[in-house]
């Protein structure tokens, strides 16, 4: 089974959305791209899931690992 992440996403109708991978429906909508990451980012974490943020043509913009990421940062 693939792990599940979130996404933030244009919205079809306007604004952005967070969905999760998969699903059909948004878990909320949003009229500005800087309150759904942030709603995101708390839902990511709670969840402990990947997050990608995407630009307004649906391209990927940033990845973000709230969860068990299988490449973590070496410490130095």
């Amino acid at each position: 089974m693939a792990k599940k992440s979130n996404h933030v996403v244009p919205s079809k109708s306007s604004g952005w959305a967070v969905k999760k991978s998969g699903a059909v429906r948004s878990s909320r909508n949003f009229s500005t791209k800087e309150k759904a990451v942030e709603y995101a980012v708390k839902l990511s974490k709670s969840e402990r899931t990947e997050l990608y943020i995407h630009k307004g043509n649906g391209i990927i913009q940033d990845k973000r690992s709230y969860g068990n990421d299988p490449f973590p940062p070496k410490d130095r």
